[in-house]
């Protein structure tokens, strides 16, 4: 029912409808042109049939008018309906008039709808009338019923309707066929979007055979994401080769430290001390992309298998729980049975690790830290909350970010890769690991993205 709305609520079906519209509105005054002219052009001829008839027999003698008159009723074209011969005294000394109309006896014809004519005709009926004088004395009326006009009229407005309806309805049908066929591309083009927006970066937009500018769109967007997977890819193997072009000469300037630290270095050994730490913190970084790489490459997916989650939440209580208890942050973990996810232990249990290890960091003595499974409607769900302070509005956007750190994380131990490494797990297993809102501190979740409308839903 929202997809119908949304449809109908759509520019394409505004446009297509407004067509539509104006198809109908074009018709039907094209019909009515005819209408007027065909109503105007019968009434005309009738007026000029009575106008030359009067005007051939107004001085005709009687005898002869009633002959003449008689064969007249007779004919269709030159039909004459009312008549009516008139002495010099205005009373009817010839005709089928029960009264004569108050018409001018000026030779032209004159309109009278049918209540002017009650009184003077059986049945009344919308007429034209035409008056001469006689030279004589008194007059000559003719009249004619535009009865027939009328139902000419009759039939002009039933053909425009059965013609009119089916055609408004063809147009619309058409529209509202043209309209789907929009919102269905359209809407293929957003779920394409929404697929590469969750990290599908594989994906494209949907290009058709038809090559029009939905198409051309899409085609230039596809070449400006490939392109744009293509810088990618080339900063990625930078990166990874920078990193690993790093690790020797960390690692012998790091033993070459260790010798001068065994030496007795006298005074400089809290530099050596110094800087062998940050030589471990680098070796550390470095490990950190190095690992992040590898498992965007993917290739632990061949070590899939069925993994309990919940098995995982329990474990990583279990190795946090010391830690916790040193630093008065009770550790606990929510889970009521199996929830299996075809995946690899080890990485998954590496996720966990971060994400409750971040969790014990932030939360003061006195907090709490909880780790919960659960399978929701089919999807397995992991959450990993804390009350600690939580992440600040600002920082929500760039949490993810590598080597970011919010606001009071600069003085705790850290290279501000965890939650990158493990974004990257949960991708690799088809999760999708955003921070969502909580009313007590931060919240993990780790769960299949949230479903975009596909097309035809």
């Amino acid at each position: 029912m929202t997809r119908v709305r949304d449809i109908f609520a759509s520019r394409g079906m505004g446009l297509a409808l407004g067509f539509a519209l104006t198809i109908a509105t074009i018709t039907l005054a094209a019909f009515a042109i005819v209408y007027l002219e065909v109503s105007h052009e019968e009434v005309n001829r009738v007026g000029a049939i009575l106008t030359e008839e009067a005007r051939l027999n107004v001085d005709i003698p009687v005898d002869s008018l009633r002959a003449a008159l008689a064969a007249r009723q007779l004919s269709e074209i030159r039909r004459i309906d009312y008549l009516a011969v008139l002495n010099s005294r205005g009373e009817i000394i010839l005709g089928n008039l029960a009264a004569a109309p108050p018409v001018p006896a000026d030779g032209r014809p004159h309109f009278f709808d049918a209540h002017a004519m009650r009184g003077f005709a059986v049945p009344p009926a919308p007429t034209i009338l035409v008056a001469r004088s006689r030279s004589s004395g008194g007059e000559l009326l003719l009249g004619r019923s535009l009865i027939d006009a009328y139902e000419v009229e009759a039939t002009l407005w039933r053909a425009l309707a059965l013609a009119l309806a089916p055609t408004v309805i063809l147009f619309i049908v058409i529209a509202v066929l043209f309209a789907l066929e929009a919102a269905r591309r359209f809407a293929d083009v957003n779920f394409a979007i929404a697929r590469i927006m969750r990290g599908d970066f594989a994906s494209r937009l949907p290009v058709t055979r038809r090559g029009d500018e939905i198409d051309q769109i899409a085609v230039a967007v596809n070449r400006m994401l490939d392109e744009i997977a293509r810088l990618v890819e080339q900063l990625k193997n930078a990166g990874d080769n920078i990193a690993h072009e790093l690790r020797a000469p960390l690692a012998v300037a790091r033993a070459k430290l260790e010798s001068a630290l065994h030496h007795d270095c006298g005074a400089e050994q809290p530099r050596v001390q110094a800087a062998l730490e940050q030589l471990d913190r680098a070796s550390q970084t470095i490990a950190a992309l190095l690992r992040i790489a590898d498992v965007k490459e993917g290739r632990h997916q061949q070590r899939f298998q069925n993994v309990d989650l919940a098995e995982l939440c329990l474990q990583t209580a279990e190795f946090y729980e010391p830690v916790g208890e040193a630093k008065g942050v009770n550790v606990v973990a929510a889970v009521a049975g199996p929830v299996v996810l075809r995946g690899d232990e080890d990485l998954l249990r590496e996720a966990l690790f971060n994400l409750v290890g971040n969790a014990v960091k932030f939360t003061p003595s006195g907090g709490e830290v909880e780790i919960a499974a659960a399978a929701e409607a089919g999807r397995v769900c992991v959450r990993v909350s804390d009350t600690g302070p939580g992440v600040a509005r600002a920082d929500r956007d760039r949490i993810f970010q590598r080597f970011f750190r919010g606001g009071g994380a600069e003085s705790t131990p850290g290279h501000g890769l965890g939650l990158n490494i493990s974004q990257a797990i949960a991708e690799l297993h088809g999760l999708d690991l955003r921070l969502e809102e909580s009313t007590r501190g931060a919240l993990f979740v780790m769960a299949p993205p949230k479903r975009a409308e596909a097309p035809g839903a």
